[in-house]
């Protein structure tokens, strides 16, 4: 998670798991429901299921919040 030069979000997804678009839909709304903020965004998942990363985003942000 970085600042963006822009502003909007922008968010790009690695992973090797195929066919999970609208779950990964999903988590992103969830957590830019709560979070609205100019950033950008890489996910590698490394296996990681969707809910895990949301975990992650989540702490992300209260890591720059501090």
């Amino acid at each position: 998670m970085e600042s963006s030069n822009t502003d909007s979000a922008s968010v790009r997804i690695r992973t090797t798991v195929a066919g999970y678009q609208d779950t990964w839909k999903a988590v992103l709304d969830r957590f830019f429901s709560n979070f609205d903020g100019a950033v950008r965004i890489e996910i590698n998942d490394a296996g990681a299921t969707p809910g895990n990363v949301l975990l992650r985003l989540q702490q992300a942000v209260e890591l720059v919040k501090q």
